[in-house]
């Protein structure tokens, strides 16, 4: 047997299975083998990963490239995501008109910038984009088309987002569930309560992160999720709940897959809401939609991501500058940088401090963003055949976290001086190595788009 790589004496991470002692051939930018003994075996570079584990690439499905600093951040993003073990994301397209010039000129972007895989997300938020609806998926490969529950009249306003309502959302579920493998990532909050509540807090006085949780409280999230669900109980229309945030909101989604059993819902949390609360003393910089909640919350997520009840931890990533986060706890924009953190958080806080295993990390991050965003078996496993996107991973690194080892767009880091332990030590992308010790030696434009 000869192949082009072989990667010797790791522990092989298998989603939802466990740990395997064994070496894997690549050849072709694919997975070729698993092999007990490679003995005999001809490799034209041989790896020795001797007491670290191999993981399948992350995907993150969750990110907003390009809200910072436009296109060019298909370079930076894509170069922090390597750091972290991300070896596909997906990004949100947002605008009002028809996508098909944006979609072009972001995949472009992007395959000339970037270092890792990529694919696009569509929102919609126009009868135009129900209309072009066949075409982005069956030209353009995007079957996944996100509403915002919270952008109604101009709350979208500063995104270029039009307002829109329920009466939109039920007909793109109606039309979303006419596709195969077609999904509507949705942002749960009503959006009327919390402008009534933000209004008395802001003529009250307060300026704070709790404040900011108080304005936009987990019951505007679980309504909203309880709203989405029984629609796409209704429509038949798979949906992918983002970025739950809090106790009351998992509490709703469970009750609301008993209660609507022919429902097909996905639920994905982000770091943030494993790592931070309103108590902590990081103001602004901690801002987000929905709001980082209770130290309470905080332990009811990660008890979710143990027992199964959430599907996914993607980082809903923006890139932007500290510069944004400034002013009042109402003018800082919200959002913050996070792709590359999504391993190394979950191997110190979930594997070291709370005993999540490898195999549910590697399900969370690679195998279960492959199965619901439809790039799965291409993507997400170690299995033969799959695309040699990997991960390896030395579970005793411990490093502190800086802005400047990231490399985003962004000049800080929610985690800054952070100690995590358990980080990628090398980060391949189709069978070429792209990270190697923390540093990115891949080449711009090794990436490819991933259509669906």
């Amino acid at each position: 047997m000869k192949v082009e790589l072989l990667l010797k004496n790791g522990q092989l991470v298998l989603p939802s299975e466990g740990l395997v002692r064994a070496d894997l051939a690549v050849e072709g930018g694919k997975i070729v083998a698993l092999l007990a003994s490679s003995d005999g075996v001809q490799a034209r570079e041989v790896i020795d990963v001797s007491g670290k584990y191999v993981f399948p690439g992350v995907i993150d499905p969750h990110t907003h490239v390009g809200l910072g600093n436009g296109l060019p951040e298909y370079a930076t993003e894509s170069h922090a995501a390597a750091i972290g073990g991300t070896t596909c994301y997906f990004s949100f397209l947002m605008n009002s008109a028809p996508y098909a010039d944006t979609f072009h000129e972001h995949r472009q972007a992007a395959e000339k910038l970037s270092y890792v895989d990529f694919g696009l997300h569509m929102t919609a938020m126009s009868d135009v984009h129900l209309q072009e609806l066949p075409k982005y998926v069956e030209e353009l490969g995007v079957t996944t088309h996100k509403f915002f529950m919270s952008f109604k009249g101009d709350e979208g306003a500063y995104l270029g987002v039009t307002g829109s309502d329920d009466g939109f959302m039920f007909d793109l579920f109606s039309a979303v569930a006419r596709f195969d493998k077609g999904l509507v990532p949705i942002h749960t909050e009503n959006i009327e309560v919390v402008w009534r509540l933000r209004k008395r807090l802001q003529e009250s006085g307060r300026n704070d992160l709790r404040a900011w949780n108080d304005s936009r409280p987990p019951f505007t999230e679980s309504e909203a999720i309880y709203r989405a669900v029984y629609y796409a109980n209704l429509t038949r229309c798979p949906i992918y709940v983002v970025h739950l945030s809090s106790a009351e909101g998992l509490r709703e989604v469970c009750q609301d897959k008993e209660r609507f059993p022919e429902a097909t819902v996905y639920v994905e949390t982000c770091p943030h809401y494993l790592t931070h609360h309103y108590e902590m003393p990081v103001g602004n910089l901690a801002k987000v939609n929905p709001p980082v909640r209770s130290p309470q919350d905080v332990e009811a997520i990660w008890q979710a991501l143990l027992n199964g009840a959430i599907d996914v931890v993607g980082s809903d990533h923006v890139s932007r500058r500290r510069e944004k986060k400034q002013g009042t706890i109402w003018q800082a924009s919200a959002g913050m940088p996070g792709m590359p953190l999504v391993l190394p958080v979950l191997l110190s806080e979930g594997y070291h401090k709370r005993g999540l295993p490898l195999a549910r990390i590697a399900e969370l991050t690679s195998a279960n963003p492959a199965r619901i965003f439809g790039c799965a078996p291409r993507k997400g496993s170690l299995a033969v055949g799959a695309d040699a996107d990997i991960a390896v991973v030395d579970l005793e690194l411990a490093k502190t976290v800086s802005a400047e080892m990231l490399g985003t767009y962004a000049d800080w880091s929610l985690y800054e001086g952070w100690p995590l332990r358990g980080w990628p030590v090398l980060t391949l992308v189709r069978g070429q190595v792209v990270m190697r010790d923390g540093k990115v030696v891949g080449k711009q434009g090794h990436a490819q788009y991933v259509a669906r």
